[in-house]
């Protein structure tokens, strides 16, 4: 089965027993299925322990020791998460082979960077020795002690040299950098005007990435660590209903306005002006659809099957002579087959939003990755009311509709009829 979410996090050190009620209330919050901790300063870890700090449903595991009292890494994931068995432990990171339904198989890896300088160069190196020995979809969590681009720290103290050794081994690679929803930077140093930087992130290669479209990154409380834990959903964007898309050459069309201005007015006024309003535009989005499908129709299927008589007529040319209607009928379809094609394009640059691939494949999947990028960018993380948070999908919503009924569903006291 595959995993839901995956939490990762610098919880420096697991020592104290308030450290590991900490890290399990975040995972009882969440709600992760793997469990990936970073500087957990501990060099040995049984089983029992694992249970007793993360929960009894994370029965797997598998660690890399700390050097005395600096870093170690901790994989757990729960007993119905399917993995194969192969993992691999090296000086900086732990990888995991996990297995889709589908028998498709991914790795997960969890790093902790190094501070030092010619450590950091080590722990590239080794990310870079994983990858030239695996080519299946790869997703790296953790902290990465280290920043790709200047708008990943709050002041100018940079090292330019080592971030621009990150950031060629992203490129070369090939990895996506997930975007954190909600937060800018993952680690604080605390003081009163403090040093901010995202030292924690979540790279992928465009594999993994097509392996699970809906992925999404956000952050929760980091509480007594001095950074956030990070929280990837692989499947947290809830498929909303169809999008309605206008197409801007209907108005171009015989009968446009007249289906307007039909559906428009075929709503009666409603005591609540907001209500009028919605009903009067689903009316018409509902009316030019049909009017569309009547109009219009299927683009693809027509050009398809146009093409197809087209194909048909040349291969009967080839050993007979065509009757008058059927030469009729094979420069009919030449003519109608590229005007289909000219619509089809330009629906489909119309919809791509991307200026700069308008001229190419606006179905390939550098416009799929984007598209899956503004989802993301446009979804909504968190909703503060009051004293409260809400993060689950079902309480925003709730919490969305009940602030509009407060905003337009009373008026003097009375509940409006909306």
């Amino acid at each position: 089965m595959d995993p839901k979410k995956i939490l990762s996090w610098n919880v420096r050190g697991l020592n104290s027993t308030s450290r590991q009620c900490s890290v399990r209330t975040c995972i009882d919050a969440c709600g992760a299925d793997v469990i990936c901790l970073q500087e957990t300063k501990m060099q040995e870890i049984n089983r029992g322990k694992v249970l007793a700090i993360l929960g009894t449903d994370f029965d797997q595991y598998v660690m890399l020791p700390s050097e005395g009292a600096r870093g170690g890494i901790l994989i757990s994931w729960k007993k119905h998460i399917k993995v194969t068995g192969l993992n691999r432990v090296d000086s900086y990171s732990i990888s995991l082979q996990f297995q889709r339904n589908n028998g498709q198989s991914w790795w997960l890896t969890c790093v902790y960077g190094p501070q030092s300088n010619s450590e950091k160069i080590l722990f590239l190196q080794e990310l870079r020795h994983f990858r030239s020995i695996c080519s299946e979809p790869w997703v790296i969590v953790g902290d990465f002690n280290l920043i790709y681009k200047v708008e990943d720290k709050n002041n100018d103290n940079i090292n330019r040299s080592m971030m621009g050794r990150f950031r060629k081994f992203i490129n070369d690679v090939g990895l996506i950098d997930t975007p954190l929803i909600g937060r800018k930077y993952t680690w604080s140093n605390h003081q009163s005007s403090p040093t901010l930087v995202r030292l924690d992130r979540v790279l992928c290669t465009t594999d993994w990435e097509a392996l699970f479209p809906n992925h999404l990154l956000q952050s929760a409380a980091s509480e007594d660590s001095d950074h956030c834990p990070l929280i990837l959903g692989l499947n947290s964007m809830c498929s909303g209903k169809r999008r309605f898309h206008f197409e801007s050459f209907w108005p171009k069309l015989e009968g446009f306005q007249e289906v307007v201005l039909e559906a428009w007015n075929s709503v009666n006024e409603r005591s609540c002006p907001f209500l009028t309003f919605e009903l009067k535009l689903k009316s018409t989005a509902k009316a030019l659809q049909r009017w569309s499908a009547k109009k219009v129709g299927h683009v693809s299927s027509q050009l398809a099957l146009a093409r197809e008589i087209l194909h048909q007529l040349e291969i009967a040319q080839d050993s007979r002579l065509l009757s008058p209607l059927e030469v009729w009928l094979l420069r009919g379809l030449k003519k109608h087959s590229l005007a289909l094609a000219s619509l089809k394009r330009t629906i489909a640059r119309l919809r791509s939003r991307i200026s700069w691939i308008k001229e190419g494949d606006a179905n390939s999947k550098l416009f799929h990755m984007h598209a899956r990028h503004r989802i993301r960018k446009n979804f909504v993380a968190k909703i503060v009311s009051g004293n409260d948070t809400f993060i689950d999908q079902d309480e925003k919503a709730k919490e969305v509709d009940e602030f509009y009924y407060k905003l337009f569903g009373l008026q003097g006291g009375q509940i409006l009829d909306c």
